[in-house]
Formats: structure tokens, C-alpha cells, sequence
């Protein structure tokens, strides 16, 4: 593990930031503290420390002087800092658990805050209660919002007063894509309890302290210690908050960082020397690192102001694809190309639904689209290759207490982290038992699980182009689907047939394209297994984003496509015409104005259109027959259907009018 720093050697430059921990008494007792604060802690400065140090501060004049604990604001020597500093206009932030200013003693420190100009960094490690109270006691979170709504009131992350949210995972896994995280904080905070703020900052755990007792008693802390030296980035170390910051401790003694501090590994040649001591004119010692640095430098990096890197987006690409989805990929930014979708591309209703799953398997998504229909309240669906159930969680919300969602994946790494979420988000949804179940298995040995004719619809992210045996496995769909069910999914394929060496190559098919078909193949395969008309919802050219990648595929051109294929008797092999007018008169919640069938059929609500007759069934034998009018019979035959354009890989063109018109 310590061959990395040994590679290149780590010196501070110039300081601009001191952090000083006050000690560690606190109002709370979280189980990941790294330096075991507690209502019991005894470690504190005194009044003399507290004094040379803002004599110190005042002469080196820092760009940040930044406060933490414990709970600073239990330490009475806070207030004398803030008052000092402040009348030589040296910026400074408090880290505040929230909690400890919703009791009186310590209240006051808002206004405190707001008089000196202070910036607060509050941590609240999720917007769900469940989540929260359990990783920072019982109550932790409605007090923390009934604070963060003062701090608003007072001006915080409303006005001119900064107030930065800290997120950290609940358990020994990485943060998630920090744009998404953000994204359904800011909408269910505001959404739910009208809070604003300014800026949310994630931090990797690091394995010291009480984070270090949980995975050791839970026997994760070599695995976790692998997680992050396996994510190890390079680029990170340039942007190390250890480089500019001094970590000083309730007794004034240095340290290279927070986390070094609470390891009791002191600034190497200034172990008795103490802060205000030191002539940072002539500071640049080495930088002390230990296992737990690589909390710091894992994938995007960590620092007590947030991600080291903020776009980061590739690295170790040159990595063996073995075991890829179960041990290698971390998470979605492990990816290589850009065939996951992005979020905020998704409907309302998607989004909204989105917010209520764990970040964990927010983190390890690996679809390239949102294969999740409409109308699917009180529905029995199958999620197959459900990886960590993120779909499925959605699905979840969705079909509600009276539909029931499956997941099935052959991955053992990721069904766990699906299946320890069931009763988190059983709570969440308000439900008073259950409406999902994951199972471990292979896909190829869907008729195990499911018998024939048993299930409304099967949805699938980004996984069929895995499956070795695709038209065995879209056979045994067909067959467990109900009449008029539907299986809607979305996958990648590619415009050409692929040589056999690259459908061969284990990073091409661990980044789903060496497993790819080539669409017409596909179009072939589901009308010979009787899905007759295959119809293109929406298409998407995927972004490779990768000099390997991009080398190994040549002119391939790869795209990521949402069908729905319909179990319905009856569909011919192209489009006729029986002179059927179609209305779609409204009522599905997540379509109030417009059904999309697929790209090229978009239904104006109370608007007539001409339809094929193959429509036609698709909107009389289905789920969504109770929504539209269809005016017509298959009594008379008028020939092929002039103009129309099928709604296929070659032929969609992504028109907002009906095809068959």
C-alpha cells in the first residue's frame, strides 16, 4: 500500500489554510467520527493556547482560518476567535454538526456567525431521516433541518452569508457523481422543507477513528483499504489540501491535515514544536502519509472543502475487465465511454423518483438509459441484469404498495448492495411492507423464477449486449409475459457487424460494446421470437470518450437505444392500412398532453390521427387501451400504408409527428 507515496515525495508549499480543531467535546456521538468526540470529551483548549494562537493567526494573516472539533461552538474560546479575527477581515469558516445551535446555551452562534461574517459548513450526510439519524444518532436529522431553516432566516444560503452542506457515505463506499448528489439535495431539501443553501461538498470516509472501529468489527477494512488503492488517481496528489493547510490540535501542537491529526501523526521534524512557534517563511517539510491518505486520492479525490477534481471523469484505463462489474468498477465514473445516461435528461416523474434512492447505488449505475414506461401503477414488473436496483427502486415508487417490482443480476457484489436497501426504502416510500424482491441468478434462468404468462412487463438497463445467448434469453421473456405485455429496455448496439476479435476483446465488452449487436440483428431476432414490430422509443450516438476505446473500435458507430417490444397477436411485418383513427384522450399522469408510443408516433391529447393497423393493436391489446379511442375495424384492407415509416433503427427519425399519417 505505501509503494505509491513512495514513487514521489510530498512537501507543503506555501500556507494559506489553517485548520484548528477546538478539541473534542460534542453534543453528538457519531459512529464515524474520526476523532471519537463525545458529550465526554475531555480534550479541550484552554484559554492560554486559544490566546497565543490568534496572536499567530493575526501576524501570518492566512487566506482561511478554519474552526472544527467536537462541535467548535462547545469550546468558550470560539466567540474570542471570531471577534479577532474578524476586525482584521481574515476569512473564516466553522464545520457545526447543526445540531448543537438548536439548544439555547449555544444558539446564539448564529447571529455570532452572521455578525462577523462567517461562513458555516454543516454536515447533513443525507437528505433521508433514515439515513441520517442512523449514522448520527436518533433525532439528528429533524433537529439539523429545524437549524438549517434558522440559518436560512438568518441569511445563509439564501443572502450574502455561505452556507456549504457536507455529505459523506454511510457506509465503506465512494461518494457518487457529485452533480447528481447535488442535484437531489438541493430538490428535496427545497422541495420538502424549503432550505436553501449554497454549495454541497462531498468527502470520502477516511478509515481512522470510529469509521476504522465499524469496518474492522464488520471485518470491511481490508476490503475497503483495497477499494481505495484500487481507485487511486494520480492527478489528485497536485491538489492534496495537505500541501497548503496546518492541521493544530487543542493543545497547539501541527499536523499536516485533519485526519493525520486524529492519527496522532504530528508535521514530520515539528513533533514538539508548536504552532505559534514556527516561521512559515521557512516552512516546506515532507508530508507525512499513511494508509489512510488514499481516502484523499481516491477517484475524483477528497478534501475537507470537497472533490479535488471536479470534472473528473476517466482513470485506470488500461485495467483488466475482469470481474469488472462485480469487483473493478466502483461506480459510474469508472466507465469508459459515455453510454450511461444522464440524469438530467430523464422526464419529471424519473427524476422525482430518483431522489428517494440511496446514494450507494446512485453511485454503482452502469445503464445507458431510462427503461422505465408509463402507466405502470399497480403492475407486476421485471428488472433483469438490476445490477445494484437502482431501476428497480425506481420501478419501486412507481407501480406502488399494490404492483411488486423483481430484480434479477448474476453479479454477488452488486444484488447485496441491492438487497440491504429494501427496508430503507420500504420506509422511505411510506410503505407498510415490501413490494420488491432481488434474486441471485443468472438471466439465461429466467423460466426458474418466473413461470409463463406471470409478468406485465420486463424492463432491462444496458444488459442485453452481455447475455452470450440473446435470443434464447428474449425467447424465455417472450414467454413469461402476459398477453399484451410489454418488454421495454434500452442497450447498446452498433451500425455494423462486429469482427469476431472485437466482439472477443474483455475491455470492449465490459464497457458493452464488444457485446453489441448490430441492430438490424436484433430487429431479426425479436420478429423470429415474436416480438413482430419492434418499435424505437429514442436513440442516442454514445460518446467515446476513450484514446484506447477509440482505437480498438475504428469506424464503429455505437448507439444507445430504448425499444418496446409488444406480446400482442395479431402484428404483421409492416405497416398496413385498415383506416383506424386513434385519440389519446388523456389520464396518464406521467403523459398528460402527449403519449409517446415511440419516436415517430406522438399522440396529441384529443387529437385525431391516422394509424396502421399494427398501432392500432399496440394501443387496443395493452395496458394503455383505457386511454385512448380508436375509431376503426380490421374489416377492410386499403393496402400498405402510404408514407409511413416504421419506427425502427434504420427508419426512426425522431419526428414529433405520428408516422402513420
Amino acid at each position: 500500500m505505501r509503494v505509491i507515496w513512495q514513487e514521489r515525495s510530498l512537501k507543503k508549499t506555501a500556507i494559506d489554510t489553517v485548520q484548528i480543531n477546538l478539541g473534542n467535546r460534542c453534543n453528538q456521538r457519531c459512529i464515524h467520527c474520526h476523532i471519537g468526540a463525545s458529550p465526554e470529551g475531555s480534550n479541550n483548549m484552554d484559554v492560554n493556547t486559544a490566546y497565543l494562537l490568534c496572536e499567530k493567526l493575526l501576524s501570518l494573516n492566512p487566506k482561511l482560518v478554519e474552526f472544527t472539533g467536537g462541535a467548535p461552538e462547545m469550546n468558550p474560546n470560539l466567540s474570542m476567535f471570531l471577534e479577532k479575527l474578524s476586525r482584521s477581515s481574515i476569512p473564516i469558516s466553522v464545520r457545526t454538526n447543526l445540531t448543537i445551535l438548536d439548544i439555547p446555551e449555544y444558539s446564539h452562534y448564529i447571529e455570532l456567525y452572521k455578525r462577523y461574517g462567517v461562513k458555516v459548513i454543516a454536515s447533513l450526510p443525507s437528505y433521508h431521516r433514515e439515513t441520517a439519524d442512523r449514522q448520527r444518532g436518533k433525532g439528528v436529522f429533524n433537529k439539523s433541518i429545524i437549524v438549517l431553516k434558522k440559518l436560512n432566516k438568518a441569511g445563509y444560503g439564501i443572502g450574502k452569508h455561505k452556507l456549504d452542506l457536507v455529505y459523506n457515505p454511510s457506509s465503506d463506499y465512494l461518494p457518487p457523481s457529485i452533480e447528481v448528489l447535488e442535484y437531489d439535495y438541493r430538490k428535496t431539501l427545497k422541495e420538502q422543507y424549503g432550505i436553501e443553501f449554497n454549495r454541497l461538498i462531498t468527502i470520502t470516509n477516511s478509515p481512522i477513528g470510529g469509521f476504522k472501529r465499524y469496518l474492522i468489527n464488520s471485518k470491511k477494512y481490508e476490503d475497503y483499504l483495497k477499494l481505495l488503492a484500487n481507485n487511486f488517481n494520480a492527478d489528485t496528489l497536485n491538489y492534496l489540501m495537505c500541501r497548503s493547510l496546518v492541521s493544530v490540535d487543542y493543545l497547539g501542537y501541527v499536523y499536516d491535515c485533519d485526519f493525520n491529526l486524529a492519527s496522532s501523526i504530528k508535521i514530520k521534524g515539528f513533533e514538539n514544536i508548536k504552532f505559534w512557534e514556527i516561521d512559515f517563511d521557512d516552512f516546506y517539510p515532507e508530508i507525512t502519509c499513511a494508509e489512510h491518505c488514499y481516502a484523499c486520492t481516491a477517484s475524483a479525490g477528497s478534501s475537507c472543502q470537497g472533490a479535488l477534481i471536479k470534472d473528473y471523469k476517466d482513470f485506470d484505463v488500461h485495467k483488466t475487465v475482469k470481474k469488472y462489474y462485480g469487483t473493478e468498477l466502483k461506480g459510474t465514473k469508472d466507465l469508459k465511454t459515455g453510454a450511461c445516461c444522464n440524469p438530467d435528461l430523464y422526464p419529471p416523474h424519473i427524476k422525482d423518483a430518483l431522489s428517494y434512492v440511496a446514494d450507494e447505488i446512485k453511485q454503482k449505475y452502469y445503464g445507458c438509459g431510462s427503461p422505465i414506461p408509463p402507466a405502470i401503477k399497480g403492475l407486476k414488473v421485471l428488472d433483469i441484469g438490476c445490477g445494484t436496483g437502482r431501476d428497480c427502486y425506481i420501478l419501486s415508487k412507481l407501480v406502488g404498495e399494490e404492483g411488486f417490482v423483481y430484480g434479477l443480476d448474476m453479479t454477488k457484489e452488486q444484488i447485496e448492495v441491492a438487497k440491504r436497501y429494501v427496508d430503507d426504502h420500504t420506509k422511505r416510500f411510506g410503505y407498510k411492507k415490501p413490494n420488491i424482491k432481488f434474486i441471485h441468478d443468472y438471466i439465461e434462468n429466467l423460466d426458474r423464477h418466473f413461470s409463463e404468462n406471470s409478468i406485465d412487463i420486463v424492463v432491462s438497463n444496458c444488459v442485453v449486449n452481455l447475455i452470450e445467448d440473446k435470443e434464447g434469453v428474449i425467447k424465455q421473456i417472450y414467454k413469461i409475459l402476459k398477453y399484451g405485455g410489454e418488454f421495454y429496455f434500452s442497450d447498446i448496439y452498433a451500425d455494423r457487424r462486429l469482427p469476431d476479435w472485437m466482439r472477443k476483446n474483455p475491455l470492449l465488452y465490459g464497457e458493452c460494446l464488444g457485446g453489441a449487436l448490430y441492430c438490424k440483428d436484433f430487429e431479426r431476432i425479436a420478429q423470429r421470437v415474436g416480438f413482430t414490430d419492434p418499435r424505437v422509443v429514442s436513440k442516442r450516438a454514445v460518446d467515446i470518450k476513450n484514446e484506447v476505446i477509440e482505437k480498438l473500435i475504428e469506424n464503429i458507430e455505437f448507439y444507445s437505444i430504448t425499444y418496446r417490444l409488444w406480446k400482442i397477436d395479431g402484428l404483421e411485418d409492416a405497416c398496413e392500412d385498415y383506416g383506424h383513427i386513434a385519440i389519446y384522450k388523456g389520464g396518464i399522469p406521467e403523459s398528460p398532453f402527449n403519449f409517446v408510443l415511440d419516436s415517430n408516433h406522438v399522440f396529441e391529447k384529443d387529437r385525431p390521427m391516422r394509424v396502421c393497423g399494427n398501432t392500432a393493436l399496440m394501443l387496443l391489446k395493452t395496458r394503455v387501451k383505457d386511454y385512448f379511442k380508436v375509431i376503426g375495424d380490421f374489416s377492410m384492407h386499403f393496402g400498405a400504408f402510404k408514407g409511413c415509416e416504421v419506427a425502427t433503427f434504420s427508419n426512426e427519425k425522431q419526428s414529433q409527428k405520428g408516422c402513420c399519417c
